[in-house]
């Protein structure tokens, strides 16, 4: 009797398991046809052209993870993906973000973990955006920040490493 009740607990966590790691794989899988690009790895595009062409950049499907930030400056349907990025320790992060138009009816509260699939385009940097730190930590020289436009955002589970390091 012990080993029955035992075999059918041990079958219930199986399956909840399984159910679990389906849904988590469901939800992170992204489109086919999309590069995942750190908010790092954008920053460096942006400020320096040779180590990757920013056409390359703006001509992608591409895909973001970070935490959302949320501003009175955005637009509703807006949010920053960023992330923090360490130079030499911890003491050192600064929060890189990227401004992301959200497909129609997705919510999200600030800090959740998300990732964004779309496409990224240059606009001109507003004024009005110099309060919301990820932001202006991602605009070059040229006075103009990265906008993606996604077509699919989802949450997902914070990863190993919450920091990216240059």
């Amino acid at each position: 009797m012990i080993n029955r009740k035992r075999n059918i607990f041990l079958l219930l966590v199986l399956i909840l398991l399984m159910m679990i790691a389906i849904s988590t794989n469901a939800a992170s899988q992204s489109l086919p046809g999309y590069q995942e690009y750190s908010q790092l790895d954008i920053g460096i595009i942006l400020c320096d052209g040779t180590k990757a062409p920013i056409q390359d950049l703006l001509n992608s499907k591409i895909l973001i993870k970070g935490k959302i930030l949320k501003s009175p400056q955005l637009k509703s349907d807006e949010v920053v993906v960023y992330r923090m990025v360490i130079t030499c320790c911890a003491a050192d992060a600064l929060p890189s973000g990227v401004v992301v138009k959200l497909p129609e009816k997705t919510q999200f509260h600030d800090e959740d973990w998300v990732g964004v699939e779309g496409t990224i385009q240059l606009v001109p940097f507003d004024e009005k955006l110099k309060t919301i730190e990820p932001v202006t930590n991602m605009v070059p020289e040229g006075s103009a920040y990265p906008y993606l436009t996604a077509t699919k955002a989802y949450k997902i589970s914070a990863p190993a490493t919450e920091y990216l390091y240059y």
